[in-house]
């Protein structure tokens, strides 16, 4: 974005001299992201203070500003509210004609008053003085004894055509907070910087300030993106800990051994450290989403060590009860080289699967690339620890001991459970694999039920409404209206405190006009337990408003929606076309159109509308008698009007304006603002009204363009459904119903655009990873049919993910499709584990159906183990709520659901293929008749014998 914003730069700076002489140079702002808000902070006085709006914004100006700036990672400081100082010099019109003297000359003698220039050096008598020509007006006193020009041998002085003090200047933004008129302080970061550690540099600059405040100032601190970011690292870490109890107890359920417990539980520290070495070397942080991809990896960084455990304890076990027994130590080595080819298999599947993720684009990009980066990280972490400590470990814990050749009570339970359930699937294979069908058809009439939102909506205590009121209102209006709803809700339990920011602040990138307001609204801890109640009872509060339209959302949320559209909301129906007319004709019937629809709230059409104006059209043959040109006169209206700054003052480490106006009286109606003195070049004394029509009409308050065509937005929220369906009617509503004249078309903007290009994005890939996967499944079994028997586990995963999503709200997410992608991973894996464990037998010669028997017995519990640790490991993030969880909530239901059905059917429908379709699945190089393919094939026989 930073190489896009220099282009643009560059191209502004090759056309700036194209533009129309006095045109104002083109600015690209913000620039910084909208996200990088993350301090504000609501300066008050007590009802009984004496510290002035002007005081206490020059307070903030002078003593906080250049401090906060200069802590390392702050980018820009936006202050709202309060009175600006400003030196103002009031002309009155009345004086200058008596005086003969024009406005211009007012404003040269003005901006001549305050000058100071260098004077060289003088040098003699062996030094030399600096000489410093010291002209700078220090007090209003000075600047009313500035002369404007002398007449009849008498200077007139400034004072004797205006009045000349210290006012405040004119606002284009305000601000209030619970009501109270307050100075906001809004800190914005620098990219790519800590959060939280530029936070905490700005708060110990705040605190070391604060007590030389006057005691009747009140400082409260409003915002805080960091205690969304603590209390995300803190909900995430707390499931991450859970996560490692609940895959240490099963571990030592199933193996009831310290020994196998210490060889497979140690593997979770190692690769967790060693991930996180890892990340910090690729330069990631801890943050919400790489301790997501940890939570994700937590139940998969043991399986690598339960393969090559389990396989190592199973051959010493056979070692052992041989009359001639081979040396542990060899017995380690084979069994640990028999998987190792497997293991590093599944290891780069995985890595294969997850690469979908690094295509999203955007902030589902941003969002989820680190915690793909931290989950693959951990895995070929853990691939590294059981391809070297695991063996290790396994030959000193294990070689020597004498291992019992039963397993454990849980291992035993397991394998009685699933004999029977074996049998039935060699025995009737048909109907393992019709059932399996029938659940994978029922699934996929399932999907086109299910909801579509972007991401999860963030669980943020801070909300804001961009508050919108009619154009043309004034700042006074757009104040009144957000202190009114200050008022009816500050003493409401559900909510902490109300900020208003109105307007537009200096310098900020915001182009509000004065009818548009931010209303802030922290919600209290009793408002977080039904946070979807409390924000349905603020939208109606808003209601109430006469002629206000809202805009409710998170602080983050919102800006993530500019982001994504340049809209705050999470749908912008974009209407495009050359007339501005013609394009509020539409937009309203959209609007009309969508209003009834469920789920749609916040509906508003952007206000690019006629309103009236107060217009001066120069009359050019007047203006010519009198040797007047547009420059000259639009030179004058501007200064008499909205107030010119001549110069400026430094005063207290800040520069003050110097400004030339006329006084209120003088320009409040038609009359006044046509009797403007004018002084010709030929000394004549004419008004404006003699050279210009004044009086009111109409005129678009603003024209808004995106790539070149103008157009009008409609903007909405969704609440009550499901992102996905609302657009779905609201498309519906738009094609049936709205006839777009020649030249105009309509897009849709918002987090529907970057949702359907997520979901485009990682289904391509996937669909491209799987192809890679097929390949790499084929090198591996060294078989084609076995190759697509492991690849059908893709599919029936589904099964217990859709599942889980339809019995969890039916809503299907971006953070959704990345858990398919994990549980595609790990499906494929135990797939894998259990046809190569059948190769591996039917090269040793065994017979199909001891191959089926054994292959599958010597695998399930290692199979259930890999699945129950990566299932269960994710359950705190499944049952998890608050900040943090949001996104990867979505992602753990699917891959707990999806791990306890895909289990089930690789357990199943792998033997009910190999017992239908054996003879094809059979590796090359052996032929069938060296491995036993029998007609009297009585898989209950063999069961029962094994």
């Amino acid at each position: 974005i930073y190489q896009a914003r220099q282009s643009v730069t560059e191209r502004l700076q090759q056309v700036t001299s194209q533009l129309p002489e006095g045109t104002n140079p083109p600015e690209v702002s913000p620039l910084v992201s909208p996200l990088g808000t993350i301090l504000q902070y609501a300066f008050t006085v007590n009802e009984q203070g004496q510290t002035s709006m002007m005081d206490l914004r020059r307070l903030v100006e002078v003593t906080l500003k250049n401090q906060i700036l200069s802590v390392p990672g702050v980018s820009q400081i936006t202050i709202y509210g309060g009175d600006e100082r400003q030196e103002q010099v009031l002309v009155d019109p009345e004086k200058l004609r008596s005086l003969n003297v024009s406005l211009p000359e007012v404003t040269e003698a003005a901006r001549g008053s305050n000058a100071t220039a260098p004077g060289g050096f003088l040098i003699g008598g062996g030094q030399e003085l600096l000489v410093r020509g010291i002209g700078q007006v220090q007090s209003v006193e000075d600047l009313q004894q500035s002369v404007v020009r002398v007449q009849d041998g008498q200077p007139i002085l400034l004072s004797d055509v205006a009045e000349v003090k210290t006012g405040a200047a004119l606002k284009r933004g305000d601000a209030s907070f619970n009501g109270q008129p307050a100075v906001v302080l809004m800190i914005i970061k620098q990219p790519d910087v800590d959060t939280p550690t530029v936070s905490k540099a700005v708060e110990a600059v705040m605190a070391s300030f604060q007590p030389t405040f006057p005691t009747d100032v009140q400082v409260t601190r409003t915002f805080r993106q960091s205690n969304f970011i603590d209390a995300a690292i803190r909900n995430v870490s707390g499931s991450l800990l859970q996560g490692v109890v609940i895959v240490s107890v099963i571990m030592l359920l199933f193996l009831m051994n310290w020994r196998t417990a210490a060889i497979t539980l140690s593997a979770i520290p190692l690769s967790l450290l060693v991930g996180l070495m890892l990340m910090r070397a690729f330069g990631l942080g801890i943050n919400t989403m790489t301790l997501g991809g940890l939570v994700v990896a937590i139940g998969s960084v043991v399986d690598d060590s339960i393969v090559d455990m389990e396989n190592c304890y199973r051959g010493l076990q056979k070692n052992q009860a041989q009359a001639n027994p081979k040396h542990p130590f060899q017995v380690v080595y084979e069994t640990s080289v028999e998987v190792r080819l497997a293991v590093i298999f599944s290891t780069v599947i995985i890595v294969v699967v997850f690469a979908p993720i690094f295509s999203l684009t955007g902030v589902e990009g941003r969002i989820f690339a680190p915690m793909g980066i931290a989950y693959l990280l951990s895995i070929v972490a853990s691939t590294l620890v059981a391809m070297t400590l695991s063996p290790a470990l396994c030959a000193i814990l294990l070689a020597n001991q004498t291992l019992p050749q039963e397993g454990t009570a849980v291992s035993r339970f397991a394998e009685r459970l699933y004999r029977p359930l074996l049998g039935l699937s060699m025995r009737a294979p048909q109907l393992i694999l019709g059932l399996a069908l029938a659940a994978l058809v029922a699934t996929a009439a399932i999907v086109p039920s299910l909801g579509r939102v972007f991401l999860p909506e963030f669980q943020e205590k801070s909300l804001v409404n961009s508050m919108v009121l009619f154009p043309g209102v004034s700042l006074d209006i757009t104040n009144g209206a957000g202190n009114a709803l200050a008022n009816s809700l500050k003493d409401n339990p559900l909510y902490e405190w109300v900020q208003v920011r109105s307007g537009r602040a200096p310098g900020d990138a915001d182009g509000a006009g004065v009818s548009m307001a931010h209303v802030d609204i922290e919600l209290s801890d009793l408002a977080m337990q039904d946070r979807e109640e409390s924000v349905k009872q603020l939208r109606e509060a808003f209601l109430e408003l006469p002629g206000v339209a809202p805009n409710i959302g998170g602080f983050i949320s919102h800006r993530m929606d500019e982001v994504l559209s340049g809209v705050r909301s999470a749908i912008a129906i974009k209407i495009f076309g050359p007339d501005l007319a013609e394009l509020r004709q539409v937009g309203e019937q959209v609007r009309d159109l969508i209003e009834p629809i469920a789920g749609v709230v916040d509906l508003q059409l952007e206000p690019q509308l006629p309103i009236r104006q107060l217009q001066i059209q120069y009359d050019r043959s007047a203006a010519a008698t009198y040797g007047l040109n547009m420059a000259q006169l639009s030179a004058v209206v501007e200064t008499a009007l909205n107030g010119q700054v001549v110069s400026q003052v430094p005063e207290d480490q800040q520069l003050v304006d110097i400004a030339i106006m006329l006084p209120e009286s003088a320009r409040s109606s038609l009359d006044s603002i046509r009797a403007i003195p004018i002084l010709t070049p030929t000394g004549e004394k004419i008004s404006l009204g003699t050279v210009a029509k004044v009086d009111y009409g109409m005129g678009a308050n603003v024209v808004n363009r995106e790539d070149v065509s103008r157009l009008i937005v409609v903007s909405t929220n969704v609440a009550g459904r499901d992102l996905g369906s609302v657009v779905g009617d609201i498309q519906a509503q738009i094609r049936d119903n709205v006839q777009l004249p020649s030249g105009y078309f309509i897009q849709y903007g918002g987090q529907f655009e970057s949702e359907q290009r997520a979901t485009s994005s990682l289904l391509v890939f996937s669909l491209l990873a799987a192809v890679v996967i097929s390949v790499l499944m084929f090198f591996s079994v060294k078989s084609l049919p076995a190759t697509v028997a492991i690849m059908i586990n893709l599919p029936l995963a589904l099964v217990g993910g859709i599942i889980s999503i339809m019995l969890t709200g039916g809503v299907l997410s971006v953070a959704s499709l990345i858990g398919f992608i994990t549980l595609f991973g790990v499906a494929v894996r135990n797939g894998l584990l259990l046809v190569d464990n059948y190769n591996s037998k039917f090269a040793q010669g065994m017979p199909l159906k001891e191959v089926i028997v054994n292959g599958s017995l010597d695998r399930v519990n290692a199979i259930l183990m890999t699945a129950l640790t990566s299932a269960l490991g994710m359950l705190p993030l499944a049952i998890a709520s608050g900040a943090g969880n949001e996104i990867l909530q979505p992602l753990a239901i699917v891959v707990l659901g999806g791990l306890f059905t895909s289990t089930a059917l690789t357990l199943l429908v792998i033997p009910a293929i190999y017992a239908k379709f054996g003879k094809y699945l059979i590796p090359k190089q052996k032929s069938l008749g060296s491995i036993g393919i029998e007609s009297d094939f009585t898989p209950a026989k063999t069961i029962a014998a094994s």
